[in-house]
């Protein structure tokens, strides 16, 4: 195992490996995408526990693997947990939107200030405000633009022509919040 690194980083996607272990996918400005397992945290006497809920922003530290792209997780230091978010499920949704198309589009191992300062600007708006089409629109221009995707005012076509499908939860705001 090499040495371990510290970073700033939002949680994206949290999923269960095994009894006791997550799975963790985070978004950093200096690393881009980070996979790191979080092992035993699931247990009740975890010192992680209760700090690696979604969209929570954190100082990390991980040990980078040799052997796959999977990082082993070593400490959580809370920044911020975005309280807001969980008062409405508009809210909710447009942030689980934003971190799934950050994960999408984003590299393992690339840097991506630009995106992580977008997602945390995002974040932090939406814990006061509401979505709307504009709000959502802008998010996906700007990832666009950040990404170097030439959109041409349609975003959603630059993206799905990138990755090959546009995020399910992006469907659901048409026609219902928008």
């Amino acid at each position: 195992m090499t040495a371990a690194q510290t970073t700033e980083a939002i949680l994206l996607r949290r999923a269960r490996f095994g009894e006791s272990s997550f799975v963790l996918i985070w978004l950093s400005p200096g690393h881009g995408k980070i996979r790191s397992a979080a092992r035993g945290t699931a247990k009740r006497e975890s010192k992680l526990r209760g700090r690696l809920d979604l969209f929570y922003h954190a100082e990390i530290q991980f040990a980078a693997s040799r052997k796959s792209d999977v990082s082993t997780l070593r400490e959580v230091k809370l920044l911020q947990t975005w309280e807001g978010l969980r008062g409405s499920y508009a809210r909710l949704l447009a942030a689980s939107y934003f971190a799934e198309l950050c994960d999408l589009l984003c590299e393992p191992s690339y840097p991506a200030p630009e995106l992580f300062d977008l997602l945390r600007r995002a974040l932090g708006h939406l814990c006061d405000k509401d979505p709307t089409r504009r709000s959502i629109e802008f998010f996906e221009s700007e990832t666009c633009r950040m990404l170097g995707f030439g959109h041409q005012g349609n975003a959603l076509g630059a993206i799905e022509a990138h990755a090959g499908r546009i995020p399910a939860s992006r469907r659901r705001f048409d026609g219902v919040f928008l």
